[in-house]
């Protein structure tokens, strides 16, 4: 016998009184530890990224796979999945939550990134994935990620036992996703950024009417009903503030301009207008300034005077110089002047028979204030 065929035979020996002594299954529990499949706990789960046809174009799916072994506690057990996703990207300061649209992710009582679905009775008391089974498929786009960019998604899926919860296996994957829109962490800065600017602006007006109390009050409702700075007095957010109005609308537009959308432009000036409305007396340089500010939101003047006029009319009585709800300036000359009260007048004349009783008092209100003009115009002709 030679040297080679001995050391086989001795090594064969060795393995099968390893066998002998250790058992099978403490043997692949420690082989396991450099080849997982043979562990006879084993259970993994992975990700795949596939795409999905939609007739009008391919959609980016992943795909959530199992394989290896269920323990049950008894035979007929039946079983749940139970799914987790979280964004585990190198530079967070912890786990993130991945939440996803679908419905089946909303149920009562569980959280935005984690959903339970049924798995079924497992057959027997152990039983074996021996091939890789999908136990879920999702569209990225589905998912709202924490922010914007290249995310490590994590799944971590557990079968439960349907009756108590009970975990019987665990297994996690990962898979890098790229996210092509905005995260949820990116739209609530959004959200925060935006409704701070709003009030910049309301704030910087409510201290160009001198403070009105009665402006204080719009103030208070309006965050009542915002969550940022909820069950605070207007008060206690203008003591935060610093700066001059002026750099205090300046950085509240730019925030504005570069965060939010038309619309939230639109309602920070409909809100400032509401504040100045509040006043006893509305000075000339008010609207002026209010007139600065829809510029600098690039609302157009015409849009800009169709607001004024929603919410100063009923206020000409006190105003200044009320030309502003005309578009009328200083600048212009008598044929322009003219020319924009006629356009005026058949704007408003033609609503003196609208069937909203409040527009047409708002025209019945317009069209003698354009007759005054008129006469002014006609005096010193």
């Amino acid at each position: 016998m030679t040297g080679t065929t001995l050391g086989i035979l001795i090594a064969v020996l060795t393995t099968v009184t390893a066998v002998v002594a250790i058992g099978p299954v403490p043997l692949r529990r420690l082989l396991a530890r450099w080849i997982p499949s043979v562990d006879p706990d084993y259970f993994s789960c992975r990700i795949l990224k596939l795409e999905e046809d939609t007739g009008s174009g391919y959609s980016d799916v992943l795909a959530i796979q199992i394989q290896g072994v269920i323990r049950a506690p008894r035979e007929r057990c039946d079983t749940d999945l139970l799914i987790c996703l979280t964004d585990v990207s190198e530079g967070n300061s912890g786990p993130k939550p991945v939440l996803c649209r679908r419905p089946e992710w909303s149920a009562e009582g569980s959280s935005a990134n984690e959903t339970k679905i049924h798995n079924g009775t497992l057959p027997a008391r152990v039983s074996a994935l021996t091939d890789w089974v999908t136990a879920i498929e999702i569209r990225t786009s589905d998912l709202v990620f924490p922010r914007r960019g290249p995310c490590l998604l994590e799944c971590v899926l557990s079968v439960v036992e349907t009756e108590t919860g009970k975990p019987l296996a665990s297994a996690r994957g990962q898979v890098q996703v790229d996210c092509e829109s905005r995260g949820y962490e990116e739209i609530r800065q959004q959200r925060s950024t935006k409704q701070a600017a709003i009030l910049q602006l309301a704030s910087c007006v409510w201290e160009w009417t001198r403070s009105n109390p009665e402006a204080k009050t719009i103030l208070d409702q309006w965050l009542s009903q915002q969550s940022f700075g909820a069950g605070q007095s207007a008060e206690t957010l203008l003591d935060s503030f610093s700066g001059s109005p002026e750099e205090r609308v300046d950085q509240a537009c730019d925030d504005l301009l570069g965060w939010a959308e038309p619309a939230d432009r639109y309602i920070a000036v409909e809100l400032c207008l509401t504040i100045a409305a509040a006043c006893s007396d509305i000075p000339k340089d008010l609207l002026g300034r209010l007139l600065a500010l829809a510029e600098k939101l690039e609302i157009p003047k015409e849009r800009f005077q169709a607001l004024s006029q929603k919410y100063l009319t009923g206020r000409v009585g006190h105003m200044e110089d009320p030309r502003a709800l005309l578009g009328l300036t200083e600048e212009m000359t008598e044929p322009e002047i003219h020319q924009k009260l006629t356009a005026e007048y058949r704007k408003w004349n033609a609503r003196v028979t609208h069937p909203d009783a409040a527009v047409r008092a708002q025209a019945d209100q317009m069209l003698n204030l354009i007759a005054q003009f008129r006469s002014r115009c006609g005096r010193h002709s």
